[in-house]
């Protein structure tokens, strides 16, 4: 069994090298994986919520799209990454929680989504592929050092982007 670091809900990881950074259970929820190619660090965010509110505790940032990613690019970029290199990869926004008279497009799933979009195109890192939406959850494994983000649904093919 290879040695994994965990992503809890609301929090994110970094590595480099040879580790991998797995989040399980990706309902609603979305996976980030940023990375600078050329220093081969990344990063995994489990994003709970879209926006954070005001005067949110820093311990809080992981928690929501816009300040989780914020958070996760300084951590990188602590840790030798170049901001302008950093390319994203995203997973998960499945529309697992359903509201009567709440159409698709405006539940959490579909926000959080939009939140992360946003938030990535505010500072310019493109995202290099995505596995979103649906109405399944996913475990994500991102290995920093090739970029590789491995989606895996149950009764399904793993699935690498």
């Amino acid at each position: 069994m290879e040695d994994y670091i965990t992503v809890k809900i609301a929090d994110y990881k970094v590595a480099k090298g040879t580790q991998k950074l797995i989040t399980r259970d990706l309902g609603s929820c979305v996976a980030v994986a940023l990375r600078d190619p050329e220093k081969r660090i990344g990063g995994l965010l489990h994003v709970m919520l879209p926006y954070s509110i005001q005067d949110v505790e820093e311990n809080q940032y992981p928690k929501y799209a816009d300040s989780g990613i914020t958070t996760l690019v300084n951590k990188l970029y602590q840790m030798g990454a170049d901001k302008k290199k950093l390319v994203a990869k995203i997973a998960g926004a499945a529309h697992i929680i359903r509201t009567p008279g709440v159409p698709e497009e405006q539940d959490i799933s579909s926000r959080n989504l939009k939140a992360v979009r946003e938030k990535l195109t505010e500072l310019s890192i493109p995202i290099l592929a995505q596995e979103v939406e649906d109405y399944i959850p996913r475990t994500v494994i991102f290995e920093p050092q090739t970029g590789e983000l491995v989606i895996k649904t149950v009764g399904k093919a793993d699935k690498k982007i």
